[in-house]
């Protein structure tokens, strides 16, 4: 694996962390969710209430995040809140009680890989890695980092 490119690398590195946390997601009563619904759910979390809001953030079309959403609905994660100003088109979206524990359990989750990547490499090396990273996506002059693109 010397060989392989660096970002390949991270790349295979974030295809193994997000299969961890699905598993463990799986195991604790969460089986049907997928990275596109975490990325969803905190992007609710974030402000952006609407399936039309969503779409760009998760790299798709109004149609294709509305069927995230109806997922996320169907499954409970999700409520639409009351119409605003009368504009039936316009679906606040929030959080549920099982959204809000599902999106603390990924944090949770989340937390432990990176405790095992300290395991593996030390403490300092992780922050060294978390800081180069940090500086990578706000180099540049970005205000906020880049949106995660799905379509890998």
């Amino acid at each position: 694996m010397e060989r392989v490119p660096l970002v390949r690398l991270l790349s295979m590195a974030v295809t193994v962390a997000l299969d961890e946390l699905h598993t463990e997601l799986a195991r604790r009563g969460h089986p049907n969710l997928r990275p596109v619904h975490g990325y969803a759910l905190n992007a609710v979390l974030n402000g952006h209430d609407t399936a039309s809001a969503l779409a760009p953030i998760l790299s798709m079309t109004k149609q294709g995040a509305a069927k995230v959403v109806q997922m996320l609905l169907d499954e409970g994660y999700l409520v639409e809140g009351p119409v605003a100003g009368g504009d039936a088109r316009r679906k606040p979206l929030a959080l549920t009680p099982r959204g809000r524990e599902v999106v603390e359990l990924s944090e949770h989750v989340q937390d432990g890989i990176e405790e095992e990547w300290k395991r593996l490499a030390g403490a300092r090396s992780v922050a060294t890695t978390r800081r180069v990273l940090v500086q990578a996506v706000t180099e540049g002059g970005r205000s906020s980092p880049p949106p995660v693109r799905l379509g890998w």
